[in-house]
């Protein structure tokens, strides 16, 4: 099997690379994101089967499940802020892999966002499942053919992008210069009110607001821990919950482990936080 580059690796070098592809599959119950923005010289694809993750393109939100395709153009800015539960595909293309380069999806200069449903997303997931399988052997010539009959089923632009309003609320939760606040403190910032800010977030992402602002919450907390500097009680405060008992009670509902536990597991595992997404 060929060695995919990581988009995070430092000093690696995209000029010999024209094609990746890997499996994904990862069933931690909520991981920290601490994979860096990234600005690829080439596109950059994910096809879930299931799960699903919230990316951040070119400063928009984008949450993508199981059945669902994702494609970014070169050189457009992304960003992992969460993922759970993740079984599917992900890699990366140059146009001058494929046999043209005049695809519909592709001339458009914008994410492209696709649903397949039923026997489509069953019919996807073989498709990809003999690209790895081509990759593997080095046959390049089927790899181009699936493509070409993938591409010209998507549609374009994307139509992932979330509601104004809750894009707004994702950007404000996961950002980390922002202090964490309850969900009546951020529909104040966007200027809403909390049942009306609850009913946008739900019928958007089918997560309610409470369930964002937690999972925003675990994933800064993961990333506090590491620091061993870092009080357990200071990371409580920091991610907005005053009681250090209740957080105790709070981090383990999500990741089965005690913040103490977390922070003896991540020292023995400095890779826990690295996943192998896009």
């Amino acid at each position: 099997m060929k060695r995919v580059i990581p988009y995070w690796e430092k000093g690696a070098d995209w000029s010999r690379e024209s094609f990746s592809i890997r499996r994904l599959q990862s069933h931690a119950p909520i991981e920290a994101t601490e994979i860096p923005q990234a600005v690829l010289p080439m596109y950059s694809f994910l096809y879930l089967l299931g799960g699903e993750v919230l990316a951040d393109i070119d400063g928009k939100n984008c949450l993508i499940r199981g059945g669902q395709f994702l494609m970014i153009p070169d050189h457009m800015p992304f960003t992992v802020h969460y993922f759970m539960d993740i079984v599917g595909y992900t890699g990366t293309f140059t146009l001058s892999f494929l046999r043209e380069a005049n695809y519909p999806c592709l001339t458009c200069g914008k994410p492209v966002f696709h649903t397949f449903w039923f026997d489509g997303a069953t019919m996807m997931g073989e498709l990809f499942d003999r690209i790895v399988t081509a990759y593997a052997r080095g046959d390049d010539g089927y790899i181009v053919r699936a493509f070409d009959l993938m591409l010209y089923s998507l549609e374009f632009p994307a139509s992932g992008k979330t509601h104004p309003t809750v894009n707004r609320f994702m950007e404000l939760i996961f950002d980390r210069s922002v202090p964490m606040d309850s969900v009546s403190g951020y529909a104040a910032k966007v200027g809403i009110s909390p049942s009306y800010l609850n009913k946008l977030v739900r019928t958007e992402t089918r997560h309610s607001a409470m369930e964002w602002v937690e999972i925003a919450r675990v994933n800064w907390a993961k990333t506090l821990l590491k620091d061993r500097d870092r009080s357990i009680a200071d990371v409580s405060y920091a991610i907005g919950i005053e009681d250090p008992s209740y957080f105790t009670r709070f981090f383990r509902k999500y990741t089965r482990m005690t913040p103490s536990e977390f922070r003896k597991e991540a020292a023995l595992r400095p890779d826990i936080q690295v996943t192998d997404l896009l």
